[in-house]
């Protein structure tokens, strides 16, 4: 089983100095996963990045949350293909 960090909503908000409402804004548009323990909502570890990206997406491209779901969404293909290239290249060099 795989631990995981998590950060709780609150202090993510107070040091990023954004609205509570805006991280459940974000979760009831399935940008991002909200974790429950004990009546308090946190933040994993895996989901920072994935936040702190969508935050700087908001505030220096002013790009909504629809326009946020197809840039993340892009550059998951992106990534995926980049993957996808290097092992081909990998493998091409086993051949050369």
């Amino acid at each position: 089983m795989e631990i995981q960090e998590l950060i709780i909503v609150e202090t993510f908000c107070e040091t990023h100095q954004v609205e509570m409402s805006w991280i459940q804004d974000l979760e009831e548009f399935g940008l991002i996963e909200i974790t429950i323990q004990d009546n308090t909502k946190y933040i994993s570890e895996n989901q920072l990045y994935k936040i702190e990206k969508i935050l700087r997406l908001q505030n220096d491209l002013n790009i909504n949350n629809e326009g946020i779901e197809v840039v993340l969404s892009l550059l998951e293909k992106i990534e995926s293909l980049d993957q996808e290239v290097r092992y081909l290249k990998n493998r091409l060099d086993l051949y050369e």
